[in-house]
């Protein structure tokens, strides 16, 4: 997703994960991706301006123990998750929550977790000096897994983020002390990936298996599928409204200016400002650059909802009269008509008086 100048996304595999729903609200975008179980995924981030920026991540409502700083131009940046009992980063992956029938389990979800979602912030900074890195004298909290749960949460077969090993690797070059323009609780942007298993995805209407006749010369029914969204909006997505009726394909062809809106949030202001507050954050060399990539659109026909009714409607009153003649043993109702006792005389076009004299 690329929303003011910045882009995030998921990888998995080293293939960037499909986007649906894609939903713009003020300085907040958001959408849902297919998650596997058991797979690592990382999570990039381009920043396409000329001035600095800071990123805060945080996987099921957890939050990365430094945010990290990226100069103006910055492209496809993996978002770490330090370790900061050792020089490294945990893996990230995704993982079935484990559900136990132990009546000692936990029944609840511990507060501030928040299972199924990847949230990045993005808020504008000043780079204010840069010094040689140094590991940092404060002790950061670090994300944990989420425990086993009681079967009674209902959360069977749902995915959550599991961190992994720890991956060691060099130091960073340098530290940046930076001032940030926007707060932390108002970014200039907010990216959420909401995850699911494919076939969640699939039973509430997000995404749906549509089998494509003649594709590349193959005839129906030869196992070729396309993804594309339901026209439905789920109901998973807190206030979001009419939605496209069109899939997102990355084809590098849509401007953001064609992706569906949502109603306006009252409590966005990404140009909030707040008292200088110095930022230390970590920084590395360059990484490889990727193009950007955005969703194509592919148009759906709409069918005639008034016409169908009308058809029905009068299949209806075809059905009814066929019982009425049935009922009478397939003839019409003969009504039996008496001869009017009342004679009227001759009349030959005269005028005739009828006022009293």
């Amino acid at each position: 997703m690329r929303h003011r100048d910045c882009e995030v996304h998921i990888t998995c595999d080293g293939r960037t994960l499909d986007e649906y729903n894609v939903e713009v609200e003020g300085n907040v975008v958001e959408c849902y991706v297919a998650s596997e179980a058991g797979k690592t995924f990382k999570i990039k981030c381009s920043n396409h301006s000329l001035e600095h920026v800071s990123v805060l991540t945080a996987v099921d409502g957890q939050q990365f123990p430094r945010p990290e700083a990226m100069s103006g131009g910055r492209l496809n940046r993996t978002l770490r998750c330090e370790d900061g009992r050792v020089d490294g980063t945990r893996t990230l992956l995704f993982a079935e929550i484990p559900i136990t029938d132990d009546e000692n389990a936990p029944r609840e979800i511990p507060d501030g977790k928040r299972p199924g979602t990847i949230e990045v912030k993005i808020t504008r900074s000043r780079l204010k000096r840069k010094t040689s890195w140094a590991p940092s004298r404060k002790t950061k909290a670090q994300p944990e897994n989420i425990e086993t749960l009681h079967e009674t949460t209902k959360k069977s077969g749902m995915h959550c983020v599991s961190f992994g090993k720890t991956i060691l690797c060099c130091k960073p070059t340098n530290t940046k002390y930076v001032t940030r323009i926007d707060r932390w609780s108002a970014p200039y942007v907010t990216f959420k990936f909401h995850y699911r298993p494919h076939a969640i995805l699939k039973a509430r209407g997000i995404i749906e298996i549509i089998e494509l006749n003649g594709l590349d010369g193959t005839a129906p029914g030869d196992g070729v599928f396309a993804v594309q969204e339901d026209p439905l909006t789920p109901t998973t997505l807190p206030g979001v409204v009419d939605v496209s009726l069109r899939p997102k394909r990355r084809d590098g062809s849509q401007a953001q200016a064609d992706m569906p809106r949502k109603r306006l949030r009252r409590d966005s202001n990404p140009q909030a400002a707040e008292p200088p507050t110095e930022d230390r954050l970590s920084t590395t060399d360059a990484e490889d650059a990727k193009p950007l990539v955005v969703k194509g659109e592919v148009d759906d026909g709409v069918e005639d909802v008034d016409a169908l009714e009308a058809q029905i409607r009068a299949l209806r009153q075809r059905v009814d009269r066929a019982n009425t003649m049935k009922a009478h043993g397939g003839q019409s109702r003969v009504v039996k008509r008496e001869v009017s006792p009342i004679r009227l005389g001759g009349f030959n076009g005269g005028v005739i008086d009828l006022t009293d004299d």
